[in-house]
């Protein structure tokens, strides 16, 4: 027992004793601090991610005021989309878009315009989405234009039925110092729907709302066509549905 005693006193351990009660609490307490901080740290880090994430899928909804005769506002309500109902609107749609997937532009930077627009007016994950990129990898367009140009003519648009059109149009295909190469007419029927503008940026592309979701394309071939069909523009000109 007395050995114990005596190895309990000894000077090493009263050191370490005095050691722990001077700076013991310190250590500790640092240690907490780091702690702490490091939790701010991570709590702060997922928060600004969650910001930037609600950020990204932002809704706008906008309001509409309404003023009677004397300019007094009347009650406030959320604008709802106009359903697209003028066969006029949609035949637009449909001509502007057939119009971007075949031209072909010298520019590149125009050329690059020309496809981000009929992508902004195609159905996601749709058979036209798939159909328009399949010809743009098979017959890229920044290929052409490095030899020739392609202008387009739609000569006519025929609505089927309330979410399909028949769209008829001419293809004049030059050289860059614009010699006439061929002329080609294709006919296309178009499968189009309408879905909710929720998305600013998407309203600024797309504003009626108005993609295209099918596709099937030929061309058109009279008895006195001649070796003008086989210029190189289409790939799926004679492919059927798509």
């Amino acid at each position: 027992m007395a050995n114990e005693t005596t190895r309990v006193l000894t000077p090493y351990i009263r050191a370490r004793q005095e050691w722990d009660e001077r700076f013991g609490d310190q250590i500790k307490s640092r240690n907490n601090w780091r702690l702490a901080a490091f939790l701010s740290m991570g709590t702060t880090f997922f928060c600004v991610v969650g910001m930037v994430a609600i950020g990204y899928r932002s809704n706008t909804v906008p309001y509409v005021v309404a003023l009677d005769e004397v300019g007094r506002s009347v009650p406030v309500m959320p604008a709802k989309q106009v359903a697209v109902k003028d066969v006029r609107l949609q035949e637009a749609v449909v001509a502007r878009w057939v119009t971007d997937l075949r031209t072909v532009v010298a520019d590149p930077v125009a050329q690059r315009r020309l496809i981000d627009d009929v992508y902004a007016h195609t159905g996601q994950s749709s058979a036209a989405s798939g159909a328009i990129t399949d010809f743009f990898s098979k017959t890229s367009p920044f290929e052409l234009l490095k030899k020739q140009t392609v202008d387009i003519s739609v000569e006519s648009i025929v609505q089927e039925s309330p979410r399909s059109y028949e769209v008829v149009w001419s293809e004049v295909t030059r050289d860059l110092s614009g010699n006439f190469v061929a002329s080609r007419k294709f006919r296309a029927f178009v499968t189009v729907v309408t879905q909710e503008v929720t998305d600013a940026r998407q309203a600024l592309v797309n504003p009626l709302g108005l993609y295209v979701t099918n596709l099937t394309l030929g061309e058109v071939v009279s008895p006195n066509a001649g070796s003008s069909a086989g210029t190189g523009h289409d790939n799926y000109a004679n492919g059927g549905s798509r």
